[in-house]
């Protein structure tokens, strides 16, 4: 579905936050839900029927907050957020983790010239000194 474009200036942030754990997500809605420059949506239950909501929703950001951990669905539903709205960032948040992860996607013409310079663009990890520019936790190597 085409992302609906907002006038430029200042305008609020749309966050939708999607919550599998309720208490991370009362916390992260009173940290966001006081910002002026933040429209807050939720926290909604991260479950099928929210995920069917968020094209109507049409958020700038996408909040996960997960109790994390090994057998987290969230992974899969990311890639499926990814997905249905691929212009739109998504962010996660865990109670087992020290890392606030960010999601992005670009949709590219499928032409040689665009994968190529696709794969240019990125940084290159091994170029980075250290690990924390490498974006790896010094807690979890």
């Amino acid at each position: 579905m085409p992302r609906k474009t907002r006038k430029p200036g200042k305008h609020k942030r749309r966050v939708l936050l999607l919550s599998t754990h309720p208490l991370l997500g009362d916390g992260l809605q009173v940290i966001l839900g006081g910002l002026a420059d933040v429209d807050l949506i939720g926290p909604l239950v991260l479950d099928a029927q929210a995920l069917d909501r968020v094209p109507e929703i049409s958020p700038d950001v996408i909040l996960i907050a997960e109790e994390g951990g090994p057998a987290s669905s969230a992974a899969a539903l990311t890639a499926r957020l990814l997905e249905q709205c691929p212009d739109v960032p998504v962010i996660r948040v865990g109670l087992r983790q020290d890392t606030i992860r960010l999601y992005t996607s670009h949709t590219l013409p499928a032409h040689r010239a665009d994968l190529i310079e696709a794969i240019r663009r990125l940084p290159a990890l091994a170029s980075l000194t250290t690990p924390a520019e490498a974006g790896i936790s010094p807690h979890k190597r």
